[in-house]
């Protein structure tokens, strides 16, 4: 079905659910023609006579004689995001009217699209490779910044440019070692053995270290979870309420109030994340209260951030820290709670008290007050800063790879890793150039590239064998 690219399609472009604009997208040979007969353009003008990469305001028609405020942007081929033509048509965001819209476009001669047929489209016209069309769905899936970034990284082909260098790299070795089989008779080595396995090792190296150290698309769709800890009373349930802006938890002076983890989404800066409430830590609990806080510490060892929520109208407690043994390599946010609740004197005080016996995975300290409000703009702030730095991926990280990509890297590094063990074995250049192609087989397949004309040509061009 995606390598037909001979009829138009159709389909809603913008997010599903009520908004205050929606989008119809159609690409293929008819799509111009298909929108003309929908679309009547305030100055008249047929867009059949329009040139590509404009706009024109007019209103769309639907059934009967219903007619309502439309904008159409129109891209011509090549020059489109399917390398077709390519027409939107937005108006308003009602479910109804964009299903409206639809049902004329397919009336008219359109088909429904698949999932990804418009990327699919700019694949199969050869506007992106595969790297580049996954790199799509991750933007989509992405939570926040430096998952874009990531995805932005993808999108401009740094897999592919990754790819291509290692696979002429691989190509040249590979005509190399050829070259050595077709010559085997002449007093000729093309390369020795040791420059042979050096080559092949910084291959394999730097394969392997991209697969192991590249994100993961398929986690992009997972939110990063914060817990929320600390004793009975301190706040916890009012702050989970405060910061996610609903009433998810019950809040209660009776200690024991919250036995399972609740949880609800909040927007710290540009993430989205997940906030977890577990019940409260205290010694003399009974079995009931033992198994939510066993659940709680366990939690603990599985989020993203912790943030120890603690009560500056009681008295410091170095226990207040324990908690956080368990889990010294998760970052930690103190939530002092209740300062509209004790004068300055105080809370300067027993913060001092507490940053004394604080172990070093408490990364910043933040004065809250749940009840009004005071602070919270820097708790989300701190929360936001270790969120962002746990998704500051390097120079590898930066680069995200699914599981098809990561596999054919995996199939590309084993195969260089047998052609290493082969290298240096005169009655085995066949099993060497076989495992060389294969290498090269699965890059190509990673960006769906086709690796043996190319392999042929790298021969030819290095060695003129016919002269």
């Amino acid at each position: 079905m995606y390598c037909v690219t001979d009829d138009t399609i159709v389909a809603v472009a913008s997010s599903p659910g009520y908004a205050p604009r929606g989008i119809v997208r159609l690409s293929g040979p008819r799509a111009v023609e298909i929108v003309e007969g929908l679309f009547e353009a305030t100055d008249r003008t047929p867009l059949s006579v329009r040139p590509g990469f404009c706009f024109v305001t007019g209103m769309v028609r639907l059934e009967g004689a219903e007619r309502l405020p439309a904008e159409v942007y129109l891209f011509r081929a090549p020059r489109s995001y399917t390398r077709q033509d390519c027409v939107e048509i937005h108006t308003i965001g009602s479910p109804a009217v964009l299903a409206m819209v639809i049902e004329a476009a397919l009336s008219a001669g359109a088909r429904p699209a698949q999932p990804g047929e418009f990327t699919a489209r700019a694949f199969v016209a050869g506007a992106m490779d595969l790297s580049q069309a996954e790199a799509v769905a991750v933007a989509i899936n992405a939570r926040g910044d430096a998952q874009l970034r990531a995805a932005r990284k993808m999108r401009e082909g740094e897999v592919a440019r990754r790819v291509i260098e290692w696979r002429d790299a691989l190509a040249e070795l590979t005509a190399l070692v050829e070259a050595g089989i077709d010559f085997a008779e002449e007093p000729v080595e093309f390369i020795t053995p040791d420059v042979l396995r050096l080559r092949l090792s910084e291959l394999a190296d730097r394969m392997e270290t991209l697969r192991a150290h590249a994100a993961s698309a398929e986690h992009f769709d997972v939110l990063p979870a914060v817990l929320l800890l600390g004793r009975p009373n301190v706040g916890k349930s009012s702050l989970l309420n405060a910061l996610s802006g609903l009433d998810r938890a019950i809040c209660s002076a009776v200690a024991g109030t919250t036995l399972d983890i609740l949880s609800a989404p909040i927007r710290v800066g540009a993430i989205e994340a997940m906030l977890l409430d577990a019940a409260g830590l205290h010694d003399d609990a009974d079995e009931l209260m033992r198994e939510a806080q066993r659940l709680a510490l366990s939690a603990a060892e599985h989020v993203d951030l912790l943030c120890l929520v603690v009560d500056l109208t009681e008295p410091p407690d170095a226990s207040a820290f324990d908690c956080l043994r368990s889990t010294p390599a998760t970052p930690c946010v103190l939530a002092a709670n209740k300062i509209d609740q004790v004068d300055d004197t105080t809370r300067d005080r027993r913060i001092a008290l507490l940053a004394e016996s604080a172990p070093p995975n408490v990364a910043a300290f933040c004065l809250v007050s749940a009840r009004t409000g005071a602070g919270l703009d820097g708790l989300r702030g701190a929360i936001a800063q270790h969120l962002d730095d746990r998704d500051d991926l390097g120079e590898d990280k930066a680069v995200v790879l699914s599981i098809r990509q990561r596999a054919c890297l995996e199939n590309a590094a084993a195969a260089v890793q047998r052609a290493i063990g082969e290298a240096g074995t005169t009655d085995r250049a066949d099993l060497l150039a076989l495992e060389l192609r294969e290498a090269l087989d699965a890059l190509a397949e990673l960006t769906g590239e086709v690796t043996t004309e190319d392999l042929l040509g790298t021969i030819f061009a290095s060695f003129c064998i016919g002269k």
